[in-house]
């Protein structure tokens, strides 16, 4: 058998079949474009990029996580240009991708873009819409006072429409802070926190819609307030409130007045009698509340002040009444004119009969401050002779320490003649105390030493004449004699004057060595 061979060519013949890649789908350049402005990336899921797609679904949605977060409407601008770069951005991706596709013939994918715009730009303005629908409910609900409704309406504002970037989410926080303040005062647990936090709100929120509410409600606390204390008997304290109720709301005026009229009665009757304050309190309804019903008691509540008040002249203790006389004479209000009147009256003799009843109680020292008061505040008065008179008596017991008895007014005099000399050469001033009072000063003697050895003074007494004296007339009964010596110490003695007993009263100085 013979072996067949066939050869075989190695370099194929037949040509090589080459697959060309499929050609784009037909796209729309102005669809794809309209989808991404949208801002979500639905232009590229119409390009069939689906990655992109999602990625841009991905970072929308983180766009609007952290504009929430960061409160973007406290600075919309830049969350605006941040939206139209993102949509730019989006929109410029699609046109780049979508000019690789053939063009497609019919007007649909257009149609749906428009459609996709026109749907989110209307889908916002309805937002705006609604948000602004909220912050409108929100402020007619303050308006009402009712802040449980608006402040819904303005957490919504604030939450949800956050992102309308208006100026009305601003306005919302400020309505919230409003309510809140107004909602922290009306829950206050006592008047006084609720009053302090409606001044701050006033200060606080000037402009508020809430400042008519906030004015009732300080009316009503002030109201509650002022009379809790009024009917506790607290009328000082009940007055400052009422002050207060007054700059808010002047009907209240007759019920001020009221509470003043009460305070002043109070006082009337509650000894020791503050006449001053409960006087002060009917001055001020007849100067500020003249034409309220409590007014017109005035004139018989400072009557009977003025009674309340001087008791203890009654009683004989004119020294308890002498301030309050004093404070009644000063009063210079056309309403206490008559008690005014009173007082003057009284004043001055209250004020002696003071003097005089200490120097008579033994209280000299005590006696001379009146009588001096006396003496200086009425240097006119019928009853100087009498005040000068005991205030003489007043030194001569403080200096001799002895229990003087009220003289006569000065000038008195009485059958008993005395003559006082001066037997030395230096002024003596003398005071003498008895039934009758004199005061008087001996010259010096320019004949006569200024001392005595001890035991001689007594032989330059035999005759008065050419020695400095001076007579008085002295009534039978006890007398003191305060003398005072230049450089020598005072003379206190003690003598009685009787009909038919010594004239003469030798004054003299004796000295050892």
């Amino acid at each position: 058998m013979q072996e067949h061979v066939e050869w075989v060519d190695p370099t194929p013949t037949d040509p090589i079949l080459r697959i060309p890649p499929t050609p784009p789908a037909p796209r729309s350049t102005a669809a794809a474009v309209l989808l991404n402005l949208t801002g979500v990336g639905a232009g590229y899921f119409y390009l069939r990029r689906r990655w992109q797609a999602w990625t841009a679904v991905g970072v929308a949605v983180g766009l609007v996580v952290v504009a929430f977060a960061t409160q973007a409407a406290g600075d919309p601008w830049l969350w605006r240009i941040l939206a139209v770069c993102w949509s730019a951005f989006l929109a410029l991706d699609a046109w780049r991708i979508a000019v690789k596709h053939p063009l497609v013939t019919g007007r649909r994918p257009v149609v749906v873009g428009l459609i996709a715009v026109v749907a989110v730009v209307g889908a916002y303005i309805g937002y705006g819409v609604l948000g602004r629908s909220a912050h409108d409910a929100g402020l007619a609900a303050q308006g009402r006072g009712d802040c449980v409704a608006a402040t819904d309406e303005f957490e919504a504002v604030t939450g949800p429409y956050e992102l309308t970037l208006s100026s009305d989410v601003a306005a919302a926080d400020r309505g919230l802070a409003e309510c809140a303040d107004f909602t922290r005062a009306a829950d206050a647990e006592d008047e006084a926190t609720a009053v302090q936090r409606y001044g701050q709100f006033r200060i606080d929120h000037p402009d508020s819609p809430l400042r008519p509410f906030v004015r009732d409600r300080l009316v009503e606390t002030y109201t509650t307030w002022a009379r809790g204390l009024r009917d506790q008997g607290r009328l000082t304290e009940s007055i400052r409130v009422y002050r207060d109720l007054l700059s808010e709301d002047e009907s209240f005026a007759p019920e001020v007045a009221d509470t003043y009229l009460r305070l002043a009665k109070k006082i009337t009757a509650e000894p020791p009698v503050s006449a001053s304050a409960a006087a002060d309190a009917l001055t001020t309804i007849a100067d500020e509340f003249g034409d309220t019903p409590s007014a017109r008691e005035v004139p018989a509540a400072f009557d009977a002040l003025y009674a309340a008040a001087i008791a203890p002249l009654a009683a004989g203790k004119p020294c308890q009444a002498v301030d309050v006389l004093a404070f009644f004479a000063g009063l210079t209000d056309e309403v206490a004119a008559k008690v005014a009147g009173e007082a003057n009256n009284q004043y001055p003799r209250a004020m002696l009969d003071c003097g005089l009843n200490d120097l008579r109680d033994g209280r000299a020292s005590v006696a001379i401050a009146a009588l001096d008061r006396f003496i200086r505040t009425f240097p006119n008065h019928g009853d100087l002779p009498q005040a000068r008179s005991a205030r003489i008596a007043a030194d001569v017991a403080v200096g001799t320490g002895a229990r003087v008895p009220v003289p006569a007014p000065l000038g008195a005099g009485g059958p008993i003649t005395i003559t006082f000399i001066n037997t030395v050469n230096r002024s003596i001033d003398i005071k003498v105390a008895g039934s009758t009072a004199h005061e008087f000063t001996l010259p010096p003697c320019t004949s006569c030493p200024e001392f005595y050895p001890l035991g001689k003074g007594s032989d330059a007494c035999g005759s008065p004449v050419g020695r400095p004296s001076f007579t008085v007339g002295l009534n039978a009964g006890t007398h003191h004699v305060l003398a005072d010596f230049d450089d020598a110490k005072n003379l206190a003695k003690q003598f009685d004057a009787s009909a038919g007993g010594f004239d003469l009263y030798c004054l003299y100085v004796e000295r050892n060595g």
